[in-house]
């Protein structure tokens, strides 16, 4: 998969040289956490409904790129929070914990051409990192004292969406992204994540 994906990204960027032109964009949707497996310092491992469960977040993300025909490439930020829903399938209370995800990809774009001026469908792919921000309330369960960790690691992500043109330069891009980081720790454990993103955006391009 990881082969895959930076084989997009080398064909997205070799295709970008002088008659590329500049764009840049923004989005904001859905971000849709999904349940975490979770391994506790003792090695127990929590999966499923018995892991963590967050709530819905809202996922913003900015980008600079080149477009040179079918093929794009870009540099983005992605930032969003999802709360803490259940722990350990409900048993343990919840405080005020949270998940904080800032991301920093590579992304490279191949637009499919469906013989249409205004609709232009897309697949995509990045590579990249994540800063993983988890914040533990203090609590009287163990006892724990308040805790907020961060954690810098390898990411990827793949989508699929729509580029629905509206002007000479603007474009509304409709978009889906699952966002993959790699495993994160703080001082009760182990954790693996991922993230549905539902995004709606506007692209302007300079040319």
């Amino acid at each position: 998969m990881k082969k895959l994906l930076l084989t997009a990204l080398i064909a997205g960027m070799s295709a970008a040289p002088a008659l590329a032109h500049p764009y840049v964009s923004g989005s904001v949707g859905l971000g849709i956490f999904g349940n975490s497996e979770s391994k506790d310092t003792s090695g127990v491992l929590y999966t499923g409904a018995n892991g963590q469960t967050y709530k819905s977040g809202i996922p913003f993300a900015g980008a600079i790129g080149l477009k040179n025909d079918a093929y794009r490439v870009e540099v983005a930020l992605g930032y969003q929070t999802n709360d803490l829903k259940t722990y350990a399938g409900g048993e343990v209370p919840i405080y005020d914990d949270s998940i904080s995800t800032l991301t920093y990809m590579v992304n490279g774009y191949y637009d499919v051409d469906v013989k249409s001026k205004n609709i232009s469908p897309y697949v995509m792919a990045g590579l990249g990192g994540a800063s993983i921000t988890a914040k533990n309330a203090e609590s009287n369960l163990a006892p724990h004292a308040a805790e907020e960790t961060s954690t810098s690691i390898f990411a990827w992500q793949i989508g699929a969406g729509v580029g629905i043109k509206t002007g000479n330069n603007i474009t509304i891009d409709l978009g889906y992204r699952y966002l993959k980081p790699s495993k994160f720790h703080d001082s009760y454990g182990e954790y693996t994540a991922s993230t549905s993103n539902f995004l709606a955006g506007i692209r302007y391009d300079f040319q």
